[in-house]
């Protein structure tokens, strides 16, 4: 049986967040977000029997929501305002958990903005076609989203390292306003292009 290209990059993109976790010690992270997936899970049992549950892949397929959930702990934890202002970091994080982190709150944070624009329009105009496509990006297609939030990463950074010689674990609210942006880009390009598929497909 062949392995579909979003099954091997969710098998990636938890492999990497397992990985990344346990090297920062991030265990309150970590274990929070099992525990909502097992939580999904044993609800979607009883609503849904035989499609959802824990033997099944499908609540796997949206690790980015309990992590992203999760992630609440690793913020409380280290997220600190820095003296000057508009600048953050996180206290006692390394570069990379602390990059995995913001960029998944920042794609959360744009996925709820757009699903609620589009439900407080709901079903008027197009409507009807931009809530399934950005339900496929997000639980049944992610393969996609974890490209955009790792380009988010790859380009704060290069941006911060690279560019500025600073810690990556540092944040300005500039730099934050420009991932949302890409964010917001990334997933309405992803809208945008299933509806041309609809339309010319």
């Amino acid at each position: 049986m062949a392995i579909g290209f979003d099954l091997l990059a969710l098998a990636v993109y938890i492999a990497v967040f397992i990985t990344a976790a346990f090297k920062a010690g991030q265990f309150q992270w970590l274990w929070a977000s099992v525990l909502l997936w097992l939580g999904v899970s044993t609800i979607g049992a009883r609503l849904l029997p035989g499609i959802l549950g824990i033997t099944h892949l499908a609540p796997l397929y949206i690790p980015h929501f309990y992590i992203t959930l999760a992630s609440l702990f690793f913020f409380i934890n280290h997220w600190k305002k820095l003296p000057e202002k508009g600048w953050w970091h996180t206290q006692e994080a390394g570069s990379f958990i602390s990059l995995f982190a913001v960029s998944g709150l920042l794609m959360t944070m744009v996925s709820a903005l757009l699903t609620l624009l589009v439900y407080m329009r709901f079903p008027t105009g197009i409507t009807p076609y931009v809530m399934p496509a950005l339900l496929q990006m997000y639980a049944l297609k992610p393969a996609y989203w974890f490209a955009a939030q790792g380009f988010i990463m790859l380009v704060f950074y290069a941006h911060r390292s690279l560019i500025s010689n600073e810690p990556a674990n540092r944040f300005s609210s500039k730099q934050i306003q420009a991932g949302i942006l890409m964010a917001f880009l990334f997933q309405t390009a992803y809208v945008f292009n299933e509806l041309l598929n609809i339309r010319f497909g």
